[in-house]
């Protein structure tokens, strides 16, 4: 009844089960909104994921999941995810081979680890449309597709109170 309007029969299945579902269904109707269906998304074995955390462009064949990587509701969550694993190596290389005190090493390590976490942060949008654009993307479809997708978000939401306040109400 309140799913009309977003062109759809009933709830998303799995709307009041599973809320990541609903969170792909939402980046699935931002990706139509941009006119194009959504692409299959194959994750990257872990190597490949490594190579694409440090800038390395992957085969075309996950140009879906790099997609969905940068324009999903977690896609900061990611992006920092990707920094920190670059980080942490020359870290703990860092506090194990300082030859200095454990205070001094410990202060080193978390001036220089916030330093390479803040520094990517500021680039944030142009680090993941260049992700886009190594794999074969338009330019600025990132930012449009998550726009679309918090608009649909807040509309899955919205339609999902409405239902539960409806089944609440007496008849």
């Amino acid at each position: 009844m309140c799913f009309a309007y977003l062109g759809l029969d009933g709830p998303p299945p799995g709307m009041h089960r599973d809320m990541s579902t609903v969170a792909v269904q939402a980046w699935e109707q931002a990706v139509r909104t941009a006119g194009m269906e959504p692409p299959a998304r194959h994750r990257p074995n872990p190597l490949l994921w490594l190579k694409y955390a440090a800038w390395g462009p992957l085969p075309d064949r996950y140009r879906g999941w790099v997609l969905f990587d940068t324009t999903s509701r977690t896609w900061i969550l990611r992006h920092f995810a990707r920094v920190i694993v670059l980080v942490v190596p020359p870290l703990t290389a860092l506090a194990l081979l300082l030859p200095t005190s454990g205070s001094i090493r410990a202060l080193t390590c978390l001036t220089t680890g916030l330093c390479a976490v803040m520094f990517p942060s500021l680039y944030i949008n142009e680090a993941t449309d260049h992700r886009l654009n190594q794999a074969g993307w338009p330019p600025a479809l990132g930012p449009r597709i998550r726009q679309m997708r918090a608009v649909t978000d807040q509309r899955f939401a919205n339609a999902a109170r409405r239902e539960r306040a409806a089944a609440r109400r007496p008849h």
